[in-house]
């Protein structure tokens, strides 16, 4: 029994892949191209680096603002008018709850990622060649995330589309399937986000973060504007 379950999870993860392609390859040529203009064109070379110092100043704060905006913020933005052609979706209390609720856990996360890559460079080191990349990216997709930062999504989502019920954190429903929820994002997402993460892994430490943004928002809209809303 709980063998198929955890096959249907698998196979759910690897038809999202399948649909996630698209979007993905247009996510890694966006980035791709930010990483070859910080490297070989002047200007681009000047803006990021202007961002970098941005983010150097700002520490754990910069993190914590931009990924609230860039991760929570726009894409809801987005997904609102996106729905019934501009109108928001929901009541104008509930949708803007969410919208808090969702720039708030972003802003925790992006402090928790910066906190990361941060543990990372010490570990591994700053360099941009494969030896640094490589375990870089073994340890982001394999041990972090399925340890800590899949699962964790999960339970906040569930959160949210409870509607902020405090009892649902505690649902049978929920820890029942944990497992295979997990088993179907993760796989539905290594195929994007491995390749993801090597690019940004590319970037210099005071870049990471501010790639890592524009991927997620650029990302989060990708997916509102190529599916249809799911209740």
């Amino acid at each position: 029994m709980a063998s198929g379950i955890f096959k249907k999870a698998i196979l759910t993860g690897l038809s999202s892949a399948r649909e996630n392609a698209l979007p993905g390859l247009v996510l890694w040529l966006a980035a791709t191209l930010i990483v070859l203009g910080y490297y070989l064109w002047p200007p681009m070379t000047s803006l990021l680096k202007d961002l970098g110092q941005l983010k150097l100043a700002g520490g754990f704060l910069y993190s914590a603002i931009a990924t609230a905006l860039f991760g929570g913020l726009i894409p809801f933005l987005w997904r609102q008018m996106k729905s019934r052609k501009g109108s928001l979706s929901e009541p104008w209390g509930s949708a803007w709850k969410a919208g808090l609720f969702l720039s708030l856990f972003w802003a925790y996360k992006g402090v928790e990622v910066d906190a990361f890559y941060r543990l990372q460079a010490f570990v591994f080191g700053n360099g941009a060649d494969a030896a640094t990349i490589i375990p870089k990216v073994l340890v982001d997709q394999f041990i972090y995330n399925p340890v800590w930062a899949g699962w964790t999504q999960l339970v906040a989502y569930y959160f949210l589309e409870q509607k902020f019920r405090i009892s649902s954190l505690g649902d049978k429903a929920l820890w029942s399937t944990i497992g295979q929820r997990l088993v179907t994002i993760l796989i539905s997402t290594w195929g994007v986000w491995i390749p993801m993460v090597s690019i940004i892994y590319a970037m210099p430490s005071t870049l990471q973060i501010p790639l890592f943004n524009i991927a997620l928002c650029f990302w989060s809209i990708l997916l509102a504007s190529i599916t249809k809303e799911k209740k």
